[in-house]
């Protein structure tokens, strides 16, 4: 047992020495991807009247956060919000107040949110029904903003495309610009390292508006070479991650939901799953 654990601690120390040495033998400098010179900077959500918005962001392979969302001339707007095992969709129509529709799992989260909804004075319950394990609400509230949500939702996701500085591959006959991720070195809040970064975002060179974008890394977070290979050696604390969003400023066709109505039964439609 005592060979066993020796043989450990040295394995251990032999792996810290030989980051100890890359990292005075490879001294590296840091990045900012929020840099002047970073092209990542001038990413932005098109300022488009009417327009069309999904978005993905994955975790080792599970969605964490996902978006659909769309915005016509007259007004009306929609939006899809999938957050941690939550649902959220929002309708406005033309005219008239906001309908929500919210899908929570487990019990008790659905009672912290229906005090919440209640208490909300300015929200009406319209409807709660149950499937299994998930509770949804139906709820109404009037509203004197001219804004819309979901340009401010699709802007989550082409921020988090920041997180990595890029480099330029071409820029086609119709203004489009390519730009793939790269690994390395970055410093924001805190130090991390990006390594197989891939994929692509396509970019309108005039604007800086991201029209689609697909791109994945692995990060892991450490000081010096040292810290990055422990963590990548004996903790396994890196995290691969993929961002996916598409952009279009066609006007969209947007129907009212089933379920987006002033009826206090339930209405016919389809039930969110959690």
């Amino acid at each position: 047992m005592r060979e066993r654990t020796a043989g450990l601690t040295i394995g251990v120390l032999a792996v810290v020495c030989f980051g100890l040495v890359l990292s005075v033998l490879y001294p590296f400098t840091t990045s900012s991807p929020d840099t002047a010179n970073s092209a990542g900077e001038r990413f932005t959500v098109g300022d488009a009247d009417a327009f069309s918005a999904t978005g993905r962001i994955a975790v080792e392979g599970e969605t964490r956060l996902a978006f659909d969302g769309a915005v016509t001339t007259d007004g009306a707007w929609y939006q899809k919000v999938v957050d941690d095992g939550v649902v959220s969709e929002e309708y406005h129509p033309p005219s008239g107040p906001i309908y929500r529709r919210l899908t929570v799992e487990g019990v008790d989260a659905a009672e912290q949110r229906r005090a919440r909804l209640t208490e909300d004075e300015d929200r009406t319950i319209l409807r709660e029904s149950r499937a299994g394990n998930c509770v949804t609400f139906v709820t109404t509230s009037e509203t004197t903003s001219a804004s819309e949500p979901v340009s401010g939702t699709a802007s989550v996701f082409v921020n988090n495309l920041r997180v990595a500085a890029y480099e330029t591959t071409e820029t086609d006959s119709t203004g489009v610009t390519t730009y793939e991720p790269q690994s390395g070195w970055y410093e924001s809040r805190v130090v991390y390292r990006l390594t197989d970064a891939s994929g692509t975002v396509r970019v309108d060179d005039e604007t800086g508006t991201v029209t689609s974008a697909n791109v994945s890394w692995t990060e892991t977070r450490g000081e010096t070479y040292a810290h990055y290979v422990l963590s990548t050696v004996l903790h396994s604390s890196s995290t691969e991650s993929r961002t996916t969003f598409a952009f279009d400023d066609t006007s969209p066709s947007l129907e009212r939901p089933a379920w987006a109505t002033d009826e206090e039964t339930n209405a016919t439609g389809t039930t969110n799953a959690c």
